[in-house]
């Protein structure tokens, strides 16, 4: 029976390199879900915005939001960049996510009541969520582990379950002050293995519209 895996690019929309990097994967059918941060929208990441809104409408893509916080009024942050978010894409999002979760599970109470007003899936943060949808287990940061590890968690995966990997792929980018920066080419390689052994794992590529 089939496992089914969500590889989520995380952080479109910060820098026009990540970008670039994360619109060549979902090209090239090594990811099918992404999370964008819409207070980095700018004029000249306008093209990328619209090559991903046209992706999405052409091939099996969610596109979920990436919320960022910045003060601790964290449902109207969330309200105003999901409404930032229909007027740049003209649709819901798929799914919403938090930025830098791990600093701001305070948050996630007001996130999961934002997405069970909407219906939108929410990242499993190894938060109860209640009803919200999502996947059964938290969420696998493969950003700051080993392939090995990665490895060894897919061959725990059980027939019919769905599972969630985050990623930040990009390449190096001197203009940028994210902490992963120099991480981002090596999550590159990782998404590219990972879809390489799936097939052998009896796992497919999903996206969070799967979800049950």
């Amino acid at each position: 029976m089939t496992k089914y895996l969500i590889i989520n690019a995380d952080d479109f929309g910060m820098s026009k390199v990540f970008n670039e990097t994360i619109l060549e994967l979902i090209e090239k059918n090594q990811i099918c879900a992404v999370s964008v941060m819409v207070e980095g929208f700018a004029e000249n990441q306008k093209k990328q915005f619209d090559r991903l809104t046209f992706l999405s409408k052409n091939r099996s893509l969610d596109i979920g939001l990436h919320i960022e916080f910045n003060t601790g009024d964290y449902a109207n942050q969330i309200e105003t960049q999901f409404k930032k978010f229909k007027s740049i894409f003209g649709f819901n999002p798929s799914h919403a996510d938090v930025h830098k979760a791990h600093k701001f599970m305070d948050s996630l109470p007001y996130a999961a009541e934002f997405c069970r007003k909407t219906g939108i899936p929410l990242r499993n943060e190894g938060v109860a969520l209640g009803d919200v949808k999502s996947t059964p287990t938290k969420a696998f940061f493969g950003s700051v582990i080993s392939f090995d590890e990665i490895e060894t968690w897919i061959k725990t995966f059980k027939d019919g379950e769905y599972y969630e990997i985050l990623f930040h792929p990009g390449k190096y980018d001197p203009d940028s002050k994210s902490k992963l920066n120099k991480e981002r080419e090596r999550d590159v390689n990782y998404i590219i293995k990972l879809n390489s052994i799936l097939k052998k794992n009896n796992i497919k590529l999903v996206s969070h519209s799967d979800l049950n």
